[in-house]
This record gives structure tokens, C-alpha cells and sequence, in this order.
């Protein structure tokens, strides 16, 4: 499996870009957002009716930065009504946190995170069980350390904890037994001059589910290539190879992870390609590749575009088990409409395409929505 420089949940602290202050202070960015949809086909299964939803969700992002210490914490709540009785009245509940601790020549972050959900936010574009009165409760925690050794040589180290636990009917249980997975990479990155940098590292995860022989592992290593062409233009390229065991079979496999970032005066440019082993709720890990194309572009001061192509293709062996459909494809796009300093309107539309499990045949589904979101300038609450 392929790590990025920063795994888990970075972008959480990336979220609070405070640069380093001398005094203590906290802050809080409030969010509420409000959803109305309608879904042709809600889990790309034949014979489905369509329904609306309706989403009412919460979030809190409450920071903290003194001296060479940052703190971040972040709860979410959200709850969720359908117009058909088949899908069961629901909510999703969530709580992160993170603290980046730097000092001159390292850099600590920690991050951690519990969720508990229903499966149909979680299994849609994984094992497709989806069940309303079923939920998953996952926890998560990443951990990075940096040690710069000379201005153009930089050691680091990751490791990442995963736990996905499933309650529901007795059913659930047979379908969806969960897993626990561990991961960690080591590796020295270096600055080959302003634009290239170099990375060489050896990196290993393991799998351990209650499904009989689903317990799994790999070792390997992974070399990767960032390069900034110029301040709109830049690369990142990821190539692994590692030796696996995967529900008692061993075999040699790749992995990649590639990003292409290209921004315009009005408009941006991203392409991302992957292909990694990705633990699922049913006790095993799972080689998908995933492609995807996004462009956003300011129209005016107030009014941004954005459109979305997505494609994510599981192997034979995937399918021949049944653990996941052949391929998901979807193409979405949107319009965010800043109404004042504080609210904005987005509207979204996207069309899906896959072939429900053991079937030839494809699906298509096509949703339309409207999100309201009110979110007041950052206030800070200590100085």
C-alpha cells in the first residue's frame, strides 16, 4: 500500500493554519448547513424507488495556538430524514482532534478521531450492505514525527490505527464483522533543490478481522517524487511494490498514488490517479484504483463552478468474491453562490453508473441538491 507524506488526518490541522503566535488564544469557527435532495436510485440497486432526504448538521471548529503548540478540536453532528420509509430516520455523530507540537529542527502531529454512522454513509461505495437500522463506530489515530538531519535531509516516520466495529441486527454480524488495521512507513526525504523533492521509504500494514481467514498483511517499500514546476503548476508521484498475504494467499503487488495540480488566473486543475489496498467493513483488504478529474472557476466575485469526473474500478478477484461491485463511475457538478459574508447557497447535480453485485447490467442513478450554509467569521474567545 502507497502512504502520502501526510496521512490520516492532516488536513484537519491544516485547517487551522495559524502561524506560531506568542500569546495563547482560542477560536471558533461555528458551521450549520442545512440539505435537501432528491435520489433516483439510493443504493444502486435494481427496482429502487426514488426518495428525498433532508440533512440538518453541526460543526464546531474550536482551535488553539500557543508558542510552538497547536491544539484542534472538532465535533460534527448531523440528522437525517427520508421521504421513503425504507430508509430509516438517522443521524451521524463525529469528534476529531489534533495537536501539531514544533520545535526548530521537529515536528510532532497527533491526530485522532471516533465516528459513529449509519452504513448508508459508509457502505455505499464500499460493500453496498446497507441497512438503516445498522451503524459503524470506527476510531482512528495517526501519528507523524519529523526530524530534519540538515537543511536538505529530513527523516519521518508514520503509523496509523483503524478500528471499524458494526452493530445491528444479528445479520449485520455475519455481513459486516469489522476489522482493526495498523499501518506505519519510515524513510528519508530529500530537497534536491527548490523545485524536486525525494523521497525512499519502507512501509507495512496488517489486517486482523473475526472473519474466518480474512487476517491480512503486506510489506514493501515506496519511493515518491513532488515537483513544483512553478507556483501554479506542480506534481506528486508515489510508486510502491510490496510483498502480500491477503486471506492466507500470498503475492507481490504495486501501488501508486498520483497528483497533478494546475491553476489558472480564474480556474484550477486537479487530477488524481491511486491504487491501493483499502480495508473493508467485511474483514478484508481490497485492491481498487481510483481516477478522478476536478475543475473549479470563479464566474464572478460571488458565483463558483465546479465539475467532477470520478471512476473507481475493483479487480477480478474483488468481484469474483463478491466483495465489491466491478466499478463505480460519477460525474457530478456545482454552483456555490456566496449570498453575504456568512451564507452561502450550493447547488449540485450528479449521475451514477454501476452494475449491482452478480449483475451484467448497469444501474444508473442521477440526484439533485440544495445545501444552505451559514458560517460566521472565526471568533476569538481568549487572547
Amino acid at each position: 500500500m502507497a502512504y502520502p507524506t501526510a496521512i490520516g488526518c492532516g488536513c484537519l490541522l491544516g485547517a487551522g493554519g495559524a502561524s506560531h503566535v506568542h500569546a495563547a488564544e482560542w477560536t471558533l469557527q461555528p458551521t450549520l448547513s442545512s440539505l435537501l435532495d432528491y435520489d433516483s436510485n439510493r443504493n444502486y440497486v435494481f427496482g429502487t424507488a426514488a426518495s428525498e432526504q433532508a440533512i440538518l448538521s453541526a460543526d464546531l471548529l474550536l482551535q488553539r495556538s500557543v508558542e510552538n503548540l497547536q491544539l484542534v478540536l472538532q465535533p460534527h453532528f448531523d440528522v437525517r430524514r427520508f421521504s421513503d420509509s425504507t430508509w430509516a430516520p438517522g443521524n451521524d455523530r463525529s469528534l476529531a482532534a489534533g495537536i501539531t507540537w514544533t520545535r526548530e529542527r521537529a515536528k510532532l502531529n497527533v491526530n485522532g478521531s471516533i465516528a459513529n454512522q449509519t452504513t448508508l454513509s459508509t457502505e455505499l461505495l464500499q460493500t453496498g450492505i446497507l441497512e438503516g437500522d445498522s451503524r459503524r463506530r470506527s476510531e482512528s489515530a495517526t501519528a507523524e514525527l519529523d526530524l530534519m538531519q540538515t537543511e536538505k535531509r529530513l527523516f519521518y516516520t508514520q503509523y496509523n490505527f483503524q478500528s471499524s466495529p458494526y452493530f445491528g441486527p444479528p445479520l449485520i454480524h455475519l455481513l459486516l464483522p469489522g476489522y482493526h488495521y495498523n499501518s506505519a512507513v519510515s524513510g528519508e526525504r530529500f530537497t534536491l533543490n527548490e523545485n524536486l523533492v525525494f523521497s525512499v521509504a519502507a512501509f507495512g500494514d496488517i489486517l486482523h478481522s473475526e472473519r474466518a481467514g480474512a487476517s491480512s498483511h503486506e510489506a514493501g517499500a515506496q519511493i515518491e517524487l513532488n515537483y513544483a514546476h512553478s507556483e501554479k503548476l506542480n506534481f506528486d508521484v508515489q510508486l510502491g511494490d510490496s510483498q502480500r498475504v491477503l486471506s492466507g494467499a500470498s503475492s507481490n503487488g504495486w501501488s501508486a498514488v498520483a497528483l497533478i495540480n494546475r491553476n489558472f488566473e480564474r480556474s484550477a486543475l486537479t487530477l488524481s490517479f491511486s491504487r491501493q489496498l483499502t480495508p473493508y467493513g467485511n474483514g478484508y483488504l481490497v485492491e481498487r484504483q481510483q481516477f478522478s478529474a476536478g475543475l473549479k472557476r470563479a464566474l464572478s466575485e460571488y458565483l463558483n463552478a465546479d465539475l467532477t469526473v470520478t471512476r473507481i474500478q475493483n479487480n477480478d478477484s474483488t468481484v469474483r468474491l463478491g466483495l465489491d461491485r466491478r466499478f463505480y463511475d460519477n460525474l457530478g457538478g456545482g454552483l456555490d453562490w456566496r449570498l453575504s459574508e456568512s451564507w452561502t447557497l450550493r447547488s449540485e447535480a450528479t449521475t451514477s453508473w454501476t452494475p449491482p453485485y452478480g449483475s451484467i447490467h448497469t444501474v444508473h442513478e442521477w440526484r439533485a441538491a440544495l445545501i444552505m450554509t451559514w458560517k460566521p467569521l472565526q471568533q476569538e474567545l481568549i487572547r
